[in-house]
């Protein structure tokens, strides 16, 4: 019996000290996108289209008052009346309001935004926007590929840079996601290079201090897809027709700093390199490539991440629709959470609340023409919110 009673009182104690998993919620989602646009002219263009109510959400972000934006890459054609939203709260849930304008999203407006994917929101309130330029897969013109600086507090322009020939490519760049530094000033871009065979992807490393910019590790193996790696999502593999090729994707400053992380969306190698040398622009590619660390091999390929004060990783896992942790003292990798409805998480994002936020999308439905607009089995695109008890990054 004192045997029994031992057992039982340490399965007890177990079971108290155990961590909780962190609660997960939807805050948000849809079948189809409901945009909420006051100009007749964008209006009736939307409605009017063949591609009315087949738009793809991407990207999310938070800002300080808890307002919620997304993003929606005008992928499928120059008809979608608004390439970056901020959500406002309906009747029957969430709509998307063109932000910072309509007029700023106006697909004919020559300095407005054409296909916003990745951003980010740093701790001042200001949203750096990373316009791609690519409308419908098109090479772009001058002035389309650009960074923008927005105060959201006091809605105005602070600073963009548009991308030179040096920077980014019209025909092949695929300038995918943004991690911001308000410290230094220096923000770090990942060009997936998807629109020429072999991929052309990169890192673009901004300095706002001199609004500038430098291209690094382009068409290396850094910023490539992986051979072999083998891309399946429930059990099938992505895209019927041909195999999805993506270079660098997801990408993260760790909470000091001092180092930056990325991935290649079509791979599971997560590499890293010290900020003082992309910083420093008179550094050598081949001494760039010579400091690039292979950190791991994940679990699953992600498309998202993002980092707490205490250098832990968060970062999406689109084959075991979940979301990974990378612990910063061993090293190791778990998965913080998983839902069978979250297919594609996309983007993470910071809360002030210190929640993370995750968009999930069905990204390879989308690509692939077999999206459900009207009745799929569960709805396309979500918000979620995470309970991490963790100091968020979020740019500080």
């Amino acid at each position: 019996m004192k045997g029994k009673s031992l057992l039982t009182l340490t399965l007890l104690s177990a079971t108290v000290i155990a961590a909780p998993e962190p609660q997960l919620e939807i805050v948000a989602e849809w079948n189809a996108l409901p945009y909420s646009v006051k100009n007749k002219q964008i209006k009736q263009r939307w409605e009017n289209s063949e591609l009315y109510g087949k738009a793809l959400m991407q990207g999310v972000k938070v800002d300080k008052e808890s307002q919620l934006y997304v993003t929606t890459a005008r992928w499928g054609g120059p008809e979608i009346p608004a390439t970056l939203s901020k959500l406002t709260k309906t009747n029957s849930g969430y709509s998307l309001v063109p932000y910072p304008s309509e007029a700023l999203n106006d697909i004919n407006n020559p300095k407005g935004l054409k296909a916003v994917l990745g951003f980010e929101i740093d701790r001042n309130n200001v949203m750096w926007i990373l316009d791609q330029g690519h409308v419908a897969g098109q090479p772009t013109k001058a002035g389309d590929e650009k960074l923008v600086l927005w105060d959201i507090d006091k809605n105005t322009e602070i600073q963009r840079y548009e991308f030179k020939d040096k920077d980014s490519s019209r025909t092949c760049s695929f300038l995918n996601d943004v991690a911001v530094d308000n410290d230094s000033g220096f923000a770090y871009i990942t060009d997936s290079g998807i629109f020429c065979q072999p991929l052309d992807g990169g890192l673009i490393i901004y300095d706002s201090n001199t609004n500038s910019a430098k291209r690094v590790l382009s068409g290396t193996k850094f910023t490539s897809n992986e051979k072999n790696f083998f891309f399946n999502i429930n059990g099938k593999p992505v895209l019927s027709q041909n195999p999805m090729l993506t270079g660098a994707d997801g990408i993260a400053l760790s909470g000091d700093k001092k180092t930056l992380y990325w991935t290649n969306l079509t791979g599971n190698t997560l590499y890293s390199i010290k900020t003082a040398l992309l910083r420093d622009f008179n550094r050598s590619e081949a001494e760039l490539q010579a400091s690039v660390k292979t950190v791991t091999s994940l679990p699953s390929n992600t498309d998202g991440m993002t980092a707490d004060r205490d250098n832990n990783l968060y970062m999406t896992g689109l084959t075991i629709n979940g979301i990974m942790k990378r612990d910063a003292k061993t090293g190791d990798i778990s998965r913080l959470t998983f839902d069978e409805n979250m297919i594609w998480p996309d983007t993470l994002a910071w809360g002030p609340d210190n929640q993370l936020y995750i968009s999930s999308n069905n990204l390879h439905t989308f690509v692939d023409g077999k999206m459900n607009f009207k009745n799929p089995k569960t709805s396309n695109f979500k918000i979620w919110k995470l309970d991490v008890d963790k100091k968020p990054y979020t740019a500080k």
